[in-house]
């Protein structure tokens, strides 16, 4: 009984020393609405699903055609929306995203005018019973900017569902595609393209915030039957996985598409020679093309009559041997897009084994090239990626958008909220994919660069501000730069494994639901085993900037003492450079936790041998403003 004491008390000491750091620290900020959240158990301060956590779904059936001559979209549909919270609804909310084209809508991008139009055009709602069909009388129809709203004359209560019709139609964008539109006159990338239910969730209810361009998504979980009819020499490429490419692709082409998704080298499932053979589709006018996918945030479709695809697969996951297929559709002139597949393939590889570590939950990943000089879109199984300029630009982009698979799709984040949850992971994990297939090329003194580039100037705004309240350039340096410099020096302080168990442990707990701010915080509290708020308040709840500064040395027979100081709010690491009068160099290197008690100076004692002659402070690594005060030169006697 005495022996096993000291095992009694260690995991007494283990377990109260989890609940003492799994708490989200009381000095920081926590809106009213999480406050409240958390009283309705929905959530909770340790950064889990609370046990009244719940989340709304629909269930989408939709008939499309495109019309390439025209870029004209004709969609039915039916949604059956299941209300899953505590509530009973008076109303429904639906997104109509192609209204930012709409003639005297708000936006925040400049539209030429001949894309602008009446956006998108519903001709028909009706209510669905097993024994009636009703059309939704225009009384009940309230529209603003990119919603429309439907009044219920019966409340849809917890646990029921409700079964709508629509049809509608609208033209895509050809000047000016933001994220999705017309390329050319036979490349086509189609998102934000029917009717989708807004998300109704415990913290603020229906999300109406208007779609203006800058701000990107939120979305439920959901599950879509999709046919798309488009011309019969196109090819189409979706979210979801294909039902039916036996009955619109030529039998050599199913073998080879069948085949790359079990190669682990490239097949060229359609290529020039197929072109010059005639097409890689089945004769017909016309071709519907079936996806299904379960689960997923959102569904986009591209197409076009003249790309290459190429595919090559990868296991996943050891346990169970499940592959994922990593395909690109691309255009003969996009330059790079030839090695684009196993770029693809890299990527998943190590979002899958390395950070963060999980297997890639789809079946696909398509890399659509749209053939411009645009940037990237994700979409969940789909990315709708540009032409950069060199080698690595294209690695990068490849990665970026397909990294978005984690946040905000397998994890469901709320962009317009909260951008930095999901573009700042998407900034940082690419680093040491595009080093390695690019080593001469530094990814990551490129990113502290732009990042330095603006930090603490006034548009550098605290992360924890709602991203809808930004604008340019604000919210690019809030939800790309700072986030991802933050997120590289914590795998810094926390090293490899403890960061990369705190990130898996946060996607294990809220992959497939709608995480906050204060689930990422706490769960990395916790399984670090530390209270992190010296390093999440200033780094996401206040504004500042990096600047650590050499502001003396002293030197005593064979010691020194070096004396930084932290002239700016937000902590970095301390690199220093000790030069010799002989040339000879040594470095020091402090972690970023020094400043951890909120201290402005930090004196390094050091014993050196020779003639000390200067003192230089920092990395190319290391973000700080100001590189004036980082040299101290040692006067000569």
């Amino acid at each position: 009984m005495k022996r096993s004491m000291p095992l009694i008390l260690f995991v007494f000491w283990l377990i109260l020393l989890s609940r003492v750091f799994s708490q989200f620290s009381p000095s920081l900020y926590l809106p009213r609405e999480v406050q409240r959240a958390v009283e309705k158990r929905t959530r909770t301060l340790r950064g889990v699903p609370g046990d009244a956590y719940w989340q709304n779904r629909a269930d989408y059936r939709i008939q499309v055609t495109l019309h390439p001559d025209s870029g004209l979209i004709e969609g039915s549909g039916q949604v059956v929306y299941y209300n899953n919270s505590p509530d009973s609804l008076h109303k429904l909310v639906f997104r109509l995203y192609p209204n930012i084209y709409a003639r005297g809508n708000p936006r925040q991008f400049p539209i030429p005018p001949t894309d602008l139009t009446e956006g998108m055009d519903i001709l028909s709602i009706r209510f669905m019973t097993d024994r009636t069909v009703t059309e939704v009388p225009e009384k009940s129809i309230h529209r603003t900017p990119t919603n429309l709203v439907i009044k219920l004359e019966q409340l849809l209560t917890p646990g029921d569902s409700i079964k709508m019709e629509f049809r509608w139609k609208f033209v895509l964008p050809y000047a000016r595609p933001i994220r999705m539109g017309r390329y050319s006159d036979t490349e086509f990338f189609v998102a934000y393209w029917y009717p989708q239910v807004a998300v109704y969730d415990d913290v603020n209810g229906w999300d109406m915030r208007e779609y203006t361009g800058v701000v990107e998504f939120y979305n439920d979980f959901n599950n879509y039957d999709v046919r798309i009819t488009v011309p019969g020499d196109y090819v189409v490429w979706a979210t979801g996985e294909l039902e039916n490419a036996g009955a619109v692709l030529r039998p050599s082409v199913v073998q080879r598409y069948r085949q790359a998704m079990e190669s682990d080298t490239v097949v060229h499932i359609i290529s020039p020679a197929d072109y010059r053979k005639g097409r890689p589709t089945l004769e017909g006018e016309k071709h519907t093309w079936h996806f299904v996918a379960r689960h997923v945030t959102d569904f986009s479709f591209a197409t076009s009559n003249r790309y290459n695809w190429d595919g090559v697969s990868l296991v996943v996951d050891r346990v169970t041997g499940r592959r994922v297929l990593t395909d690109v559709a691309y255009p003969d002139s996009a330059a790079f897009y030839q090695e684009a597949a196993m770029f693809a393939r890299a990527t998943v590889e190590y979002l899958s084994f390395e950070l963060p570590g999980v297997p890639f939950p789809y079946p696909h990943i398509t890399t659509f090239c749209n053939g411009t000089a645009r940037g990237g879109m994700e979409t969940p199984m789909m990315t709708n990626d540009g032409i950069p300029r060199n080698r690595h630009g294209t690695i990068g982009l490849v990665f970026h958008e397909i990294a978005h698979t984690y946040f905000p799709f397998y994890m469901g984040i709320n962009e317009r909220k909260y951008a930095w949850m999901d573009e700042g992971w998407a900034s940082f994990f690419p680093r040491e994919v595009v080093e390695r297939l690019e080593p001469d090329y530094d990814y990551w003194a490129g990113k502290v660069k732009r990042y330095i580039y603006g930090a603490g100037y006034e548009w550098d705004v605290p992360l924890r501000i709602p991203s809808y309240l930004l604008n340019p350039p604000a919210y690019r340096m809030a939800s790309y730069n700072r986030s991802a410099v933050a997120y590289a020096l914590l795998l810094e302080y926390l090293g490899r494994e403890r960061f990369r168990a705190a990130l898996q442990e946060y996607i294990r707990r809220w992959h497939g639901k709608h995480p906050l701010p204060i689930d990422f915080f706490a769960t990395f509290n916790e399984v670090a085993r530390e209270d992190l708020s010296w390093f999440w308040k200033p780094w996401f709840f206040e504004l500042g900037y990096p600047d650590l500064a050499v502001t003396d040395v002293q030197l005593a027979g064979d010691s020194c003492r070096i004396f930084v100081r932290r002239q700016g709010m937000l902590p970095i690491p301390v690199e220093l450079t000790l030069v010799f009068q002989d040339s000879t160099t040594r470095s020091i290197r402090r972690p970023i936790s020094v400043w951890k008690t909120g201290n402005r100076e930090w004196i390094i004692r050091e014993k050196i041998s020779g003639k000390l002659c200067e003192v230089r402070l920092g990395g190319k690594y290391i973000p700080d403003v100001n590189a004036k005060n980082d040299r101290f030169r040692i006067r000569k006697e």
